[in-house]
This record gives C-alpha cells, sequence and structure tokens, in this order.
C-alpha cells in the first residue's frame, strides 16, 4: 500500500509541472493481488501481483491532453504531466468540454479489511484444498481460482481535488466437472470471512453430480428461474449497454426513448449506490467526483441514466460521480436489483413446465434496443416438471431481449448475492422468475 499521505505529496508534485493558465487532475489505481489457481483437483498457480498507474490530465482552455505512466518516480510523473500539457495544445478545441470538476467532499466509506488485504498464499491453498478434495471424494474434476488484494484509488487536482480511497477485494470461483455436466458458484466481495468457501465449493459439486446425463430439450420459449449468477450478467449487459448517459445521449442506449415509461415489471427496481457496504464500495469516480446513488428503474419505470461531468454538463444537470475509468462514458459499476418476498424454492415451485438455469456464458450484444443478447447456457441446466427441478439438459443457445424478459418477471427471490468481478464491478442481485426467455438451438 502506498498510502494516502505519499500520493498526495506524489501527485501534488507533479501537478507543478502543468503550464501557467492550464488545469490538470491525476487519478491512480494501485492495486495489489494475490491468486490461487487449481485445476484437476490440485493447485498449479499461485502468484502476487502489484502496479500502479496514474492518468493524467491537462485542460487548456477547452482542449484536453491525456497521459498515462506507471513510474510513480518524480521524474517519471512530472514528464507525464508535461506531455499530456504537449498533448493538449495539439488537440482540436472541444466547445462541449466544461472544464475539471470543482473539488466536493466525497463520504467516507468502509470497505478495507485487513485480513482480506494480507491474506497468505496457505489460507489460499487451504480454501483451494477443500475444494479439491470435496469435489475428488465424488469422482469430480474442480477448477478455479481464490484471490485476495487491496486497491488504492486517488485524486488530485489542481482545482483542489483531494480524493483517496482504499478498498480490498477477496473472490473464489469453483467449477465441478464430470464427463458430461458441470456445476459453477462464484462468490466476492471486500471481506474474505464473508465468503462460505465450504457451501460454494458444495454448491458446485452438487450441480455436477445433479448434471450427469443431461437429456435433450426442444428449442422454443420456456418460463424461467434465473440463479443471481444468470441475473448478474442481465445487469452487467444492461449497464455497459446503456445506462450512461453518452449511450443515450447516442442513441445507442436500449434507455432511449424510454425514459419516464413502464418498460419492466413493476416487481423490478435497479439502482446504482456506490456506497452501500453491501456491495463492493467506491465513493468518489475518477474525475473525484462523489458518488450518487441513482435510480435507473423504479417499480419498472425507466428513470435515468448516470452522469459524468461531460455528460451532465451537456444536460444540464449535476454529475452523478461515474466516470469509469479515465476515458469512456459514464458506467454504472455498483448495481442492486431490489428483492423480492419469495424464496428461490417458491419460485420454482410455481413453474409448471420451465427451465432452471445456473448462468449464462459467452454472452454477446445483437442488438441495441431492447438489449437483445445472444448467448448459452452452461454449469447447471435443467428442467422444471410441476413446480420440481428435475432432468438435466443439455445447455441451449438463446437470443433474448433483456429488457422484454425483465417486462416479463413474475417473481425476485427475498435473498441477494453480491457478484464482484474481476474489473471491480459489483453486481447485488436476487434470482428471478421470467414468464418467457427464448431458446433458439442446442450448444454443441
Amino acid at each position: 500500500m502506498l498510502g494516502r499521505e505519499r500520493i498526495r505529496t506524489l501527485l501534488r508534485e507533479a501537478l507543478r509541472q502543468c503550464p501557467a493558465g492550464a488545469d490538470g487532475d491525476i487519478y491512480l489505481t494501485a492495486t495489489e493481488q494475490a491468486l490461487t489457481r487449481f485445476a484437476n483437483n490440485r493447485i498449479h498457480q499461485n502468484v502476487a501481483h502489484q502496479d500502479a498507474i496514474a492518468h493524467v490530465r491537462v485542460a487548456v482552455g477547452k482542449r484536453q491532453g491525456r497521459a498515462v505512466t506507471n513510474n510513480l518516480s518524480e521524474t517519471g510523473l512530472a514528464d507525464a504531466v508535461r506531455q499530456a500539457a504537449e498533448y493538449a495544445r495539439l488537440m482540436p478545441e472541444d466547445p462541449e468540454f466544461p472544464g475539471l470538476p470543482e473539488p466536493a467532499p466525497a463520504q467516507s466509506v468502509a470497505a478495507y479489511d485487513g485480513a482480506t488485504a494480507d491474506c497468505d498464499a496457505d489460507r489460499r491453498a487451504a480454501i483451494a484444498g477443500m475444494v479439491c478434495h470435496k469435489a475428488a471424494d465424488l469422482s469430480l474434476d474442480a477448477a478455479g481460482f481464490c484471490r485476495t488484494g487491496a486497491t488504492e484509488l486517488a485524486v488530485v487536482s489542481t482545482l483542489g481535488a483531494d480524493a483517496y480511497h482504499a478498498g480490498s477485494f477477496s473472490g473464489l470461483l469453483i467449477t465441478a466437472r464430470s464427463d458430461d455436466s458441470a456445476g459453477w458458484s462464484k462468490g466476492g466481495g471486500w471481506r474474505m470471512d464473508a465468503i462460505d468457501g465450504e457451501a460454494l465449493a458444495d454448491e458446485a459439486i452438487g450441480k455436477a453430480v445433479r448434471g450427469r446425463n443431461p437429456q435433450d430439450l426442444d428449442p422454443g420459449e420456456y418460463p424461467v428461474v434465473l440463479e443471481n449468477y444468470a441475473v448478474d450478467d442481465m445487469l452487467e449487459a444492461l449497464s455497459f449497454y446503456g445506462m450512461g448517459a453518452q449511450m443515450v445521449h447516442d442513441g445507442r442506449s436500449w434507455m432511449s426513448e424510454l425514459h419516464g415509461k413502464p418498460a419492466m415489471s413493476p416487481l423490478v427496481s435497479i439502482y446504482d449506490n456506490g456506497l452501500d457496504p453491501d456491495g463492493w464500495p467506491v465513493p468518489f469516480d475518477a474525475e473525484g467526483v462523489p458518488r450518487q446513488r441513482v435510480e435507473i428503474v423504479a417499480d419498472g419505470v425507466v428513470k435515468g441514466p448516470v452522469h459524468n461531468t461531460y455528460t451532465a454538463a451537456r444536460a444540464g444537470v449535476g454529475s452523478t460521480g461515474h466516470q469509469r475509468g479515465a476515458t469512456g462514458g459514464p458506467t454504472a459499476t455498483n448495481l442492486f436489483m431490489r428483492p423480492g418476498d419469495r424464496t428461490t424454492e417458491d419460485l420454482i415451485a410455481s413453474v409448471d413446465r420451465g427451465l432452471y438455469i445456473t448462468r449464462f456464458y459467452y454472452t454477446r450484444l445483437s442488438h441495441n434496443r431492447g438489449c437483445v443478447m445472444t448467448g448459452m447456457t452452461r454449469d447447471g441446466t435443467f428442467l422444471i416438471a410441476d413446480g420440481e427441478i428435475t432432468t438435466p439438459v443439455k445447455n441451449l443457445r438463446f437470443t433474448q431481449s433483456y429488457v422484454e424478459a425483465l417486462a416479463g418477471c413474475q417473481g425476485l427471490s427475498d435473498t441477494a448475492h453480491l457478484n464482484l468481478n474481476e474489473a471491480g464491478v459489483a453486481m447485488h442481485v436476487p434470482a428471478a422468475l421470467l414468464g418467457s426467455w427464448r431458446f433458439t438451438g442446442q450448444t454443441v
């Protein structure tokens, strides 16, 4: 860990290289990560990685220049600021550029756990070993990883921004396989002790055992009960393909022309909140702007996209603090879907004939409007008959509008699960019962 004072001193000193009449800011990310991988029921890799990257921006009037460096020496940072200033002079003016944001204090939020950040290889190996032994006892092969680490984020500007945040992270991903079946589970968050490794191992292994000898199923439209992993895929796609104001402005978003309209079931409420400790809290964005809670969908009605300072100025509103990374448009990365009032078992029991789906795989955008996605099921797909999970079925391909599917939401589980991916995107989601899902064929 570099620490707040060291980072502040380094970045402030570097910004002294900004030329007269120019403003500048530096967004720094520093990460320490350790990873233990396992496959074929044995640990095969244990690695550790450290890196820090400074993203420098210099604004000269309506012109912006950028430079990136991981040389955090006094000379390295100073050179990056001078380089960004030179690039700014060469860039054309952007009449819509509002200038760097004025500093505003961000709310402090607890997201750092020392035991997680300092976890050693022995503890990760013990978790991996437990998974492998459980799988081997049932003649299955286990693969996956256990990762732990910490990240520091900081923004310092010539206008007075001085934001710093430290957060820890952990994750356990498990795949269990037989010759003709597979099961999958995943857990993550900023506290390692919040991950129940035994339960995740039993979940993945249980699916692989139950999924042996899968049967063919004709393509068509079926009601589905989606585990939280599949719902996570839906929210991530809805975020990346349309919750940002830039995409809405460009007409490339599923939200385009839906603002203020009921596009999903009244059971569906989705919001972004970077301050909620049940997610992976980050209190400010890459411009140092404090994150705001943003209602994306409220009781099925499409509300607002998230903003950075650029899109907010164009829309005549305030930034919601959602600039993700130094470049690109605003993105919702701390999403929550409001749980329902039924257990997952209740959702299954209400289906006469449908499918229970663990997760989706290799999903890709087919059409922006409606967020139409194509992909396949994976690692545990089962037929539901007369309200019970019965026969395992072979994986199916689909082409489905995620907006349309959520318009047909008939129930949500009363518990939610945190999914934290390797890029730091957090989704806190329940299981869901959707009235119809369009399957186009079987996988090979």
